[in-house]
């Protein structure tokens, strides 16, 4: 048994994302109490469905929770699904919710309703903080929408460019593993199709169209205003390993004499990242070897003057920074707690 602390709920235990929120708040130092939702596990117990999670909890029916006592809830259903249960939990009094969905994540709703459909709570989008803590500080709300783990990369690494210089083209190719499409198997995930392969996704008739693109477009012309970031050029690709994400940006600017030194770009990145806990540049550029299993996130930089290109890394562990590691880390600084409670050995 747990001593007192923090009543956490997790609605979507069982997926990885969900799992992985299990792992890390079962030996959180502030958490106290943990309800495990699942609607497909419901009174099966956590370690029967992953052993190597040495918890006493049992999954339940997500009516089961009390939501008014809870302190902290972590929502990880898909997007469109997770919105209303959000505004439930809100209602019913808990006092923090972070969504790892896409529901909250873009503020204006005719962009969410053009990539993802009719928003189900679009009077909740101005309130949610978008939970990337490097780049817009710690939630002071109750709403925190816990960013994607392919925005998460793109923003660490483009932010200070984006911010510095002017740039007319961005295009970003992005791997990652099998667990980034979710524990539902589907034929694209499948073992015969996913191994000794490396395949391109998010194509529509040909076309980029990868709901992770307006995300990235419209946190990056937050941090440096809509006349300084273009349209980005996005491509994901599916790799035949469990977790972990690279990806390699290709940054053009307006004036291809501005382009700076390496050392300059690796700079930037130790200015404004100076004091967060889980971000790090290096001149070796980054490989999902050297992140995963972490909370860390990798940038470095290269320039291409022949090409008159910015060429930008950031590799991380798509279930922990990436979506739960980070979860927790808002969590943390939502309610003052160091950023790495709980996270300490993830470094």
């Amino acid at each position: 048994m747990r001593g007192m602390g923090l009543n956490v709920g997790i609605y979507g235990g069982s997926g990885y994302a969900g799992s992985e929120l299990v792992r890390l708040l079962s030996g959180h130092p502030e958490v106290g109490g943990m309800s495990v939702a699942s609607r497909g596990y419901a009174g099966q117990a956590v370690a029967e469905v992953y052993p190597h999670l040495a918890v006493e909890e049992v999954y339940v029916e997500p009516g089961r929770v009390d939501a008014s006592s809870l302190d902290v809830a972590f929502v990880a259903y898909p997007h469109m699904e997770s919105a209303g249960v959000v505004r439930d939990l809100l209602e019913a009094g808990t006092r923090l919710v972070v969504d790892l969905s896409a529901d909250f994540r873009l503020k204006e709703v005719a962009l969410y309703n053009e990539w993802y459909g009719e928003h189900p709570v679009p009077e909740l989008l101005e309130e949610a903080h978008y939970g990337l803590p490097e780049v817009f500080g710690a939630s002071g709300g109750r709403l925190v929408a816990n960013p994607g783990c392919y925005p998460t990369a793109a923003v660490l690494a483009l932010a200070p460019v984006v911010k510095r210089l002017r740039v007319s083209s961005v295009s970003i190719n992005a791997l990652s593993g099998v667990s980034g499409a979710g524990a539902k198997p589907s034929t694209k995930t499948h073992f015969v199709s996913a191994n000794e392969n490396v395949s391109p996704y998010g194509l529509t008739d040909g076309s980029p169209r990868h709901r992770h693109t307006p995300e990235i477009e419209a946190v990056l012309r937050q941090v440096a205003g809509e006349a300084r970031v273009p349209e980005v050029t996005f491509i994901p690709h599916l790799l035949p390993i469990s977790r972990g994400e690279l990806e390699t940006i290709f940054v053009e600017l307006e004036d291809p004499g501005e382009l700076p030194e390496t050392r300059e770009v690796l700079d930037w990145y130790a200015e404004d990242y100076e004091g967060w806990a889980f971000v790090e540049a290096q001149r070796e550029a980054p490989q999902i070897s050297h992140v995963v299993n972490t909370n860390r996130a990798r940038l470095s930089a290269a320039v291409d003057r022949r090409a008159g290109k910015l060429v930008l890394f950031a590799a991380l562990d798509n279930l922990l920074k990436g979506a739960s590691g980070a979860a927790v880390q808002n969590m943390n600084l939502a309610l003052g707690y160091p950023e790495d409670a709980g996270l300490e050995y993830l470094k």
